[in-house]
């Protein structure tokens, strides 16, 4: 890793806190340049652009929504490295991306990657699931696309990652040998506790729940369901457990660990609020699952195809 780019400065600073050997930029990439910046090349960058425009659970409002317009703000650091462009592009961004708005939201992203010098059509694109191509029992769905730069190779030819065939266990994630703090738990006499108990009464006690809306919701697979980035904001989007304690929420790192980063090396800044931890945790990818991606990126690169 030669430099990154994030805009938060919180996600920033949980950034710093655990590479800081790595050159990061803290503008809009909007106003990051290759050529101001000093940008060093690079065989492979990888950019998650925000996905609240494509997603589902928003307006949709594609490119006509300032987030949606980043991709084009990558587009242009790409064509401004000239010859020296990256030899792969990764991107990700939720499933809906690839449908939105009849297609046509991709088919414009797949010319603006093409114009830039890159093989790219959908066989470069796989939805893959946490829950299915890593040991990791999250329900997680995201798109990844793979370009690839016709000055390096003659072809596109990715190969995305296999479904594995079992997952561990959610609780083998969680810290059920001792209490989480307080304000985690659900008093039993209050109005969302009794929704909870009333609900794992019925189901099992060891499962995974979920408040949607006026609802509670038990995942009945072993799973935990997506983290969002919206977790912090309220009691609704949490994952919820029962341990030897009471009914609570999951812990940060808890979920943290439910997208595959090592507990005993990877932390948050011990400032950062909960709510920003969170956030952070259901903005990033799965780490297995990218580092399957990144292995495949090493092969073909030392393949050197010209």
């Amino acid at each position: 890793m030669l430099w990154a780019n994030e805009n938060n400065q919180f996600a920033a600073e949980t950034y710093r806190h655990n590479f800081k050997e790595v050159k990061l930029f803290t503008d809009s990439v909007r106003d990051l340049s290759v050529v101001r910046d000093n940008l060093e090349e690079v065989d492979v960058m990888t950019a998650g652009f925000p996905c609240q425009p494509f997603s589902v659970a928003g307006p949709k409002q594609g490119f006509n929504d300032p987030r949606g317009m980043l991709f084009f703000e990558i587009m242009r650091l790409i064509r401004e490295f000239g010859i020296k462009k990256p030899k792969l592009l990764v991107l990700e961004n939720v499933r809906n991306l690839l449908d939105h708005n009849g297609g046509k939201t991709f088919a414009r992203m797949s010319e603006e990657i093409q114009f830039a010098g890159y093989w790219f059509q959908r066989s470069n694109v796989a939805v893959l699931n946490t829950k299915e191509h890593t040991d990791i029992p999250q329900n997680r769905e995201r798109a990844y696309m793979v370009a690839f730069s016709w000055d390096h190779f003659p072809t596109a030819d990715f190969d995305f990652p296999l479904p594995v065939l079992e997952k561990r266990p959610v609780r083998e994630f969680l810290d059920l040998d001792k209490k989480a703090l307080d304000d985690l738990y659900f008093p039993e006499d209050s109005k969302y506790g009794r929704l909870f108990a009333d609900s794992m009464e019925k189901g099992n006690a060891d499962s995974t729940y979920l408040l949607r809306r006026y609802y509670v919701r038990e995942n009945k697979n072993d799973e935990v369901f997506t983290l969002t980035a919206n977790m912090g904001d309220g009691g609704h989007n949490v994952p919820v457990i029962r341990d030897s304690w009471g009914i609570r929420k999951l812990t940060p790192e808890e979920c943290l660990r439910l997208q595959g980063f090592p507990s005993e090396s990877y932390f948050f800044p011990p400032t950062m609020s909960r709510s920003q931890r969170y956030k952070q945790v259901g903005n990033a990818v799965t780490v297995p699952l990218v580092e399957k991606i990144a292995a495949e990126c090493a092969r073909q690169l030392r393949q050197g195809r010209f």
